[in-house]
């Protein structure tokens, strides 16, 4: 395939993660105005986040599985026309209950279009180069996104308001939903065996059972115990009902192949530390420093810069390096960027150190994603891509929720924010050597 020829259906799939990417970051910004509008109570507020985040974690294995066995174009197109509809009723929510609902309905939506725009983009490129290219402007695009929606939710609730934080992405979720079939070949599972309904809403629940307690954390206290043993519950109980039925959803020797564990494992701590840093750095810049929303978001263009960067220069690196050393070195500099801003003084701290160490991880984020997702993908049948896809992106999304959740809570839990900070880095930096060390021993030297 000339790279003429596979353009269009990269951008399309490159667009279909960028739109629910920054609906992650683009409300965000947008919180004290819906509070103001719509009367929302301030322990409401972070469902807004909350009942997105939930749904997506909870079904995000199901949205994998679901297009292996309907076809991955199709379920991608149901899920950009859920997301881009829900958007709008988000969008022309007067009322907080609406507003919490659409959000949940788009964290579904985006649970059935994210795994399947991944496991298309790994059926369309099959040659390792041309998958590993397309991975690098995707890495791109997604820490792009997820920057620029901070910037755009202070411009746009700035100026129009924030409905339209909602309403952007419903005329661009459409287009690319009608874009789909003209541009994309359908993939499936043929031979796929009925869908397996009890696993289904066993993993479903487990999964939102764990995303609740883990956006709910602060509030829940100690009752997020017993919260986190009932989804540790859930889930065992799908671990033991896949050993055991016949047409599983999730097969357990799908974890023998050590690249998919190794890069779901490591890719924990890589979105982790990525959402980790995004989160603790605006705190410090709007809290310590004093920056507006606005002026916030413009702060992060040179991390958007370097992960573009990192993201198109990943696939010469894999190629120069091999994806083991790739991954691990990339990982070790975020790391190294870590140990920097734990060091952040109380003033002044922008130039001397949040730049730097945007620059610099920037960079390293992006160019890890690549070999870690091109290897999740790695080993497992032709039916099972989706599969494969829905379990890199639970680890992205539900795992790296997890790593951002100790480290918010290390950083506001103590008496200063600068010293819990300093904490919260030094623990990211730790999590992100031991994703480099899983690397090392799971990822092949070379692309073979």
């Amino acid at each position: 395939m000339r790279p003429a020829e596979w353009r269009p259906a990269l951008f399309l799939l490159c667009a279909a993660d960028v739109l629910v990417t920054l609906d992650g970051t683009v409300v965000t910004v947008a919180l004290p105005a819906i509070e103001r509008d719509l009367g929302t109570a301030q322990s409401d507020l972070q469902w807004v986040v909350t009942a997105y985040t939930l749904t997506l974690g909870a079904f995000l294995l199901v949205g994998g599985r679901a297009g292996d066995l309907f076809g991955r174009r199709r379920v991608l197109i149901v899920g950009l026309v859920i997301f881009a509809v829900a958007s709008a009723v988000a969008g022309l929510a007067h009322s907080t209950e609406l507003l919490l609902s659409a959000r949940a309905v788009q964290g579904l939506g985006a649970a059935l279009a994210i795994p399947a725009a991944l496991a298309l983009l790994t059926t369309t490129y099959r040659q390792e180069r041309q998958r590993q290219r397309a991975l690098g402007y995707l890495s791109a695009a997604m820490d792009v996104g997820m920057v620029a929606g901070l910037i755009l939710g202070g411009v746009l609730t700035a100026t129009v308001g924030w409905p339209w934080c909602f309403f952007i992405v419903v005329p661009l979720g459409l287009l690319a939903a009608g874009l789909a079939p003209a541009t994309l070949l359908e993939s499936r599972d043929e031979d796929a065996p009925r869908l397996d309904v009890l696993g289904a809403v066993l993993v479903a629940a487990g999964f939102g059972t764990l995303a609740f307690g883990i956006s709910r954390v602060e509030q829940l206290g100690a009752a997020v115990i017993p919260v986190s043993a009932v989804a540790v519950a859930l889930l065992i109980g799908f671990v033991v009902l896949e050993r055991r039925t016949a047409a599983p959803m999730l097969r357990p020797a799908i974890f023998r192949h050590r690249a998919l564990t190794g890069s779901n494992l490591a890719l924990i701590a890589n979105a982790g530390g990525f959402g980790g840093m995004l989160f603790l750095a605006t705190l410090y810049l709007q809290q310590v420093l004093g920056f507006s929303a606005l002026e916030t978001g413009l702060a992060f263009v040179p991390l958007a810069v370097s992960a573009c960067a990192g993201g198109l220069a990943a696939p010469r690196i894999v190629s120069a390096a091999g994806p083991r050393r790739a991954a691990a070195l990339s990982m070790i500099a975020s790391a190294a960027a870590f140990v920097l801003l734990s060091r952040t003084p109380e003033t002044n701290g922008y130039l001397t150190h949040l730049l730097p160490a945007f620059t610099v991880a920037g960079f390293s984020f992006a160019a890890a994603f690549v070999p870690l997702t091109s290897h999740g993908l790695s080993g497992v049948r032709e039916g099972e891509k989706g599969l494969a896809s829905g379990l890199l992106q639970t680890s992205t999304h539900l795992g790296g929720a997890i790593v951002l959740s100790i480290l918010a809570t290390t950083a506001t839990g103590a008496a200063a924010f600068t010293t819990g900070s300093s904490t919260a880095f030094l623990i990211g930096a730790a999590l992100l050597t031991l994703g480099a060390l899983t690397a090392v021993r799971t990822l092949p030297p070379t692309d073979a």
